[in-house]
């Protein structure tokens, strides 16, 4: 049964056309033509006709383009955000890290200071602080974007020579601290 093609009708059909319609779940469809003339029960050859002459195929394009430029930015913008706390968080937490090493060093060297016959801090807490600072570091610099600053801390640490020289360093300062004198490191 073909229902005439008002132009009201027309226009309800070529916007279910071009914007698409919301199923059950939520989800946008996008009939065909077709699938109008038979859910519409107008002529085929005229809608057609229409739809060819409108260029509703030109319209629904532009309009599915729009939607997706304007998802496509929200999903930036929303990322962007994400970053950012992100990124706060990480160097918050890379702050509280540094304070605590830091604390612990000042205290240990207090301890130290008022107690020469005392090693407040053991090689392995030295070693273990230094791996904190030294994350807290690597994850701020991240945080700021820093990246490449990074690479470069990781190639001198990965290097076995460099990191015996620091371990070397590290020894000779407790090694000191432990005589009460202020040997200087090479």
């Amino acid at each position: 049964m073909n229902h005439k093609l008002t132009e009201q009708l027309k226009l309800a059909i070529r916007d279910e056309f071009v914007h698409g319609v919301t199923d059950e779940q939520g989800v946008r469809q996008y009939p065909t033509i077709q699938s109008l003339v038979s859910k519409h029960g107008v002529s085929s050859t005229t809608l057609y006709k229409y739809s060819n002459e409108e260029n509703w195929q030109s319209q629904k394009n532009k309009v599915q383009t729009e939607i997706q430029t304007l998802l496509d930015e929200e999903r930036i913008t929303k990322m962007v955000n994400e970053s950012k706390r992100l990124d706060d968080s990480s160097i918050q937490i890379a702050q509280a890290m540094l304070g605590r090493v830091g604390r612990k060093l000042q205290k240990a060297f207090q301890d130290e200071q008022n107690n020469p016959n005392v090693e407040a801090l053991s090689l392995q807490d030295l070693r273990e602080a230094s791996h904190v600072a030294q994350n807290a570091q690597r994850l701020g610099k991240l945080a700021l974007g820093q990246a490449q600053e990074i690479s470069k801390v990781s190639a001198d640490v990965s290097n076995p020579e460099a990191f015996h020289r620091v371990m070397e360093q590290l020894d000779e300062l407790a090694f000191a601290r432990s005589q009460g004198g202020s040997k200087p490191l090479h």
